[in-house]
């Protein structure tokens, strides 16, 4: 006869079980909380005597996992107790202890075809299936007492009817496992039995069924935690809607106090990174520079080399590798690999041969000494850096005046250098004036101070020019105010030079333009006749060159009853929209006239109607 365990599931935890269920067991202790820095990992183990466990982070339940990131590691783990609260559990008391809502016939239908369970929704507690029905298969119980019995039922097609129920007391806040044994009573015979856990009510897990092969014993069991009950009525539930097939024995049943444990370890990994750069190749003629960064501040780098700055220059090829110490206490090490070409090669000669004044005929050359690793490739370009005449050769020939430039290749390096193809002889122009700054008219004296010239060309700014064949002087007068470019051309055959001064005519003085006094003049009245006949009706001021005004009119009080900033200001005897008392009002002015004069004034006015 084969039997097998089937775990439905994994355990979970619903509670914490009481110190007395956890006597006698190891207390579960998984360590400290860890701190790992780049490139580590944690290992965790299960520790020895616990029946079951389960991980948060895995599945299929390994004895140890690695942890290499930030996690919450959380290791469940119990242990079973040898207490069976189920009263006759496996059936050797006979029928007694349980209730089902299945019939238990004392005796085989009338015109049975198959025994005492030949019906649907019966049980029998017996020593073999087959002892109560002739098609069922002929089975041994799991347990090992006498007599060996089993609870066979032939069942019901109608869901949910209890198959075994047991009320038994239980302790609070403890864990519990629920157990059985099922197996099917005959071979391939569909639909198979489909049973259910419920503890006071409440399914426990999804539903369990045997194996289609008749005497295959397997074990199904769920946990349940008390909570607040102090008693716990456990049942086994039929969810099979067919009668046929449904042919099931259940045995061992058990409803045991289990020891549950938690324990759990916080694993973060450091934040501290460093970075020693990017890999870099240079030629050694060119050396480079790798910088170290690093994600806190103030780091201590140290490169193997002995610096202990971020930022160092290699100048042979292989790894440079930096250190430094994390705010969390981790040592972190990072390479950056450099590869540096050697340039056993350098310049000899660069030189040049000048040119004579008109023709190109100057000539640029370059000789090296060492060794190359790669042929070398010259490359001449000029006159000017970015002049695109070129010669891939050593030497360059039948060349002007200017700078030109060499560069070396060879094995991916450069090196570079310029020379200078000067004229022989060539003509240097030079020009001074006196004076170069006054007051139109102005007449400036020129001289030619120039070197290697034939003939000479002036032009002076002014529209007027001259040339002469010798170093004599010029004189010119500038009339009109301004500023004037004064050019000198030094000729020798096809060759020229010129030179520049710059002479500044000013405007000649203005004699100076007396003032032109402006007259201004404000003329106050003393008494005004607000009564609407057109004449006087208006408290107004004649201003001559006035440009601004401010008025204030007071009572007896002192209190203001008219303002204005307006030079065309009309007071009609009003305040707010009552008309004023008659009698005297004081008056007060400040004004600017049209020479920007402050003038100020106060007086006394009489209202009338």
């Amino acid at each position: 006869m084969f039997r097998s365990l089937i775990l439905i599931g994994t355990f979970s935890l619903f509670g914490t079980s009481s110190f007395a269920q956890c006597s006698g067991f190891p207390t579960l202790d998984m360590g400290n909380d860890v701190v790992l820095c780049q490139g580590q990992s944690v290992d965790f183990t299960v520790p020895p005597g616990y029946d079951y466990f389960s991980w948060n982070i895995v599945s299929g339940n390994p004895t140890s996992v690695t942890v290499s990131t930030s996690t919450t590691v959380i290791l469940n783990v119990q242990n079973i107790t040898t207490t069976n609260l189920v009263v006759n559990g496996d059936f050797e008391a006979g029928n007694t202890g349980f209730t089902s809502q299945y019939t238990a016939p004392s005796s085989p239908p009338v015109g049975s075809c198959c025994g005492l369970l030949s019906n649907p929704s019966t049980y029998a507690i017996t020593t073999n299936p087959n002892n109560v029905h002739s098609n069922f298969y002929t089975c041994s119980d799991v347990g090992t007492s006498a007599p060996g019995n089993m609870m066979v039922v032939n069942g019901a097609g109608t869901p949910n009817i209890i198959v075994w129920e047991q009320t038994v007391n239980v302790d609070p806040n403890t864990d519990y496992n629920f157990s059985c044994w099922v197996t099917s009573c005959e071979s391939n015979v569909f639909p198979l039995a489909q049973l259910q856990f419920t503890v006071n009510g409440t399914a426990l897990g999804s539903g369990f069924s045997p194996t289609s092969v008749g005497c295959d014993w397997n074990q199904f069991f769920e946990s349940w935690n008390s909570g607040a009950s102090a008693t716990a009525t456990i049942r086994i539930t039929n969810l099979n809607t067919s009668a046929n097939g449904n042919d099931f024995a259940i045995d061992e049943i058990s409803f045991i106090p289990v020891c549950t444990q938690s324990d759990t370890v916080e694993v973060t990994l450091s934040p501290d990174q460093i970075d020693a750069g990017a890999d870099v190749a240079f030629c050694e003629n060119e050396p480079e520079t790798i910088t170290s960064t690093a994600n806190f501040p103030n780091p201590d780098f140290t490169w193997e080399t002995g610096a202990t700055t971020a930022t160092i220059s290699p100048i042979t090829s292989g790894y440079y590798t930096v250190t430094a110490t994390g705010p969390s206490g981790c040592v972190l090490t990072d390479s950056v690999l450099v590869d540096v070409t050697a340039m056993p090669w350098d310049f000899d000669l660069v030189e040049s041969q000048p040119t004579s004044c008109g023709v190109n005929n100057g000539v640029v050359y370059v000789t090296t000494a060492g060794t190359f690793n790669d042929p070398p490739y010259y490359t001449w370009n000029g006159p000017g850096a970015n002049n695109p005449n070129q010669i891939d050769a050593s030497v360059w020939q039948n060349l002007s005046s200017g700078w030109y430039y060499i560069e070396i290749e060879s094995d991916g390096c450069y090196r570079y250098d310029s020379v200078f193809v000067d004229v022989s002889n060539p003509p240097v122009s030079q020009v001074n004036g006196n004076p170069l700054n006054g007051d139109a008219p102005l007449m400036v004296n020129f001289t030619n101070t120039s070197t290697n010239g034939e003939d000479y060309e002036w032009n002076f700014g002014n529209g007027n020019s001259t040339t002469a064949a010798d170093l004599s002087g010029q004189t010119q007068t500038y009339d009109t105010p301004g500023t004037y470019t004064v050019m000198l051309v030094a000729n020798q055959g096809n060759c020229s030079d010129t030179s520049y001064v710059t002479v500044v005519v000013n405007e000649p003085p203005v004699p100076p333009i007396p003032p032109i006094i402006v007259p201004v003049n404000i003329n106050v009245p003393n008494v005004f006749t607000p009564n609407g006949d057109e004449t006087n009706d208006f408290f107004e001021f004649d201003l001559l060159n006035i440009k601004e005004i401010h008025v204030d009119v007071l009572n007896r009080w002192g209190e203001v009853v008219f303002t204005s900033d307006a030079l065309d200001f009309k007071w009609d005897g009003t305040v707010g929209s009552l008309k004023a008392s008659e009698g005297v009002y004081t008056y007060k002015y400040t004004a600017k006239g049209a020479q920007d004069e402050n003038l100020e004034g106060q007086g006394f006015v009489q209202l009338f109607r």
